[in-house]
């Protein structure tokens, strides 16, 4: 099921809230914003799994309540950070970025 940005308003107006925040769905750059940044989904895993080259990113709330992104780009020896053996990662596939 597919939603707009019409959705996302209506949603934060009937809850009296000014953002949704989700995670967990890799994105390339390790943040992504929707409805004119009403929607903000953020990725802290860098390289996901070893197989994405993606980045990663955190996300810095101000005093004034502004969602600033900050990027974390994957290491060179990103092999280091991931379990070599197979057998695990063939019991759970990961997710895949969207493209």
């Amino acid at each position: 099921m597919k939603f707009g940005p019409d959705r996302v308003k209506t949603f934060l107006e009937n809850n009296k809230v000014s953002y949704i925040l989700r995670a967990h769905e890799c994105v390339m750059d390790g943040f992504e914003r929707f409805a004119g940044g009403s929607l903000f989904t953020i990725f802290s895993a860098t390289d996901y799994c070893g197989r994405h080259k993606n980045a990663g990113a955190m996300l810095q709330i101000t005093k004034s309540f502004e969602l600033v992104p900050k990027m974390i780009y994957p290491l060179n020896n990103a092999e280091d950070n991931w379990i070599t053996d197979e057998e695990p990662l063939n019991k759970r596939p990961p997710t895949p970025p969207r493209w």
